[in-house]
């Protein structure tokens, strides 16, 4: 059962074309949309390697978080949105979009999948810093 007062691990499954939700070790939801806060954008670099040598994928990078509730808004204060993408052929870490940028955390992340357009979008939600 999802206890969202726990952290989750959530990464792209490409056989299902979803979000897979862990927690405690175990596969609790999936799902096409999902906000976390407090997120940690983690990658683990000997999945990384594998991935390299063997050319063949496996879990080896995902967002850790708390799942948002329904009833829970994100800062309604003035806050930044950066698309973010993961590649393990070109990058060590999650990085932003536009400028390549390294994202390790940020206060929000929100998750989703377009079946359209067969794509997935990964934003990282910042609370707006003094001097941005």
């Amino acid at each position: 059962m999802l206890d969202t007062n726990r952290r989750v691990y959530v990464y792209f499954n490409l056989h299902k074309n979803v979000w897979s939700v862990r927690q405690n070790g175990k596969i609790v939801e999936h799902t096409k949309l999902i906000t976390l806060r407090d997120a940690r954008f983690l990658v683990g670099q000997a999945g990384r390697q594998r991935v390299i040598d063997e050319k063949q994928k496996n879990v080896h990078a995902g967002i850790s978080g708390y799942i948002t509730t329904s009833d829970e808004q994100m800062p309604e204060d003035t806050y930044t949105v950066h698309k973010v993408t993961y590649n393990p052929y070109k990058y060590k870490t999650f990085v932003r979009c536009a400028s390549g940028e390294p994202v390790t955390h940020s206060d929000y992340a929100r998750l989703k999948y377009d079946e359209t357009g067969l794509k997935t979008t990964v934003h990282a939600i910042y609370t707006q810093c003094e001097g941005e």
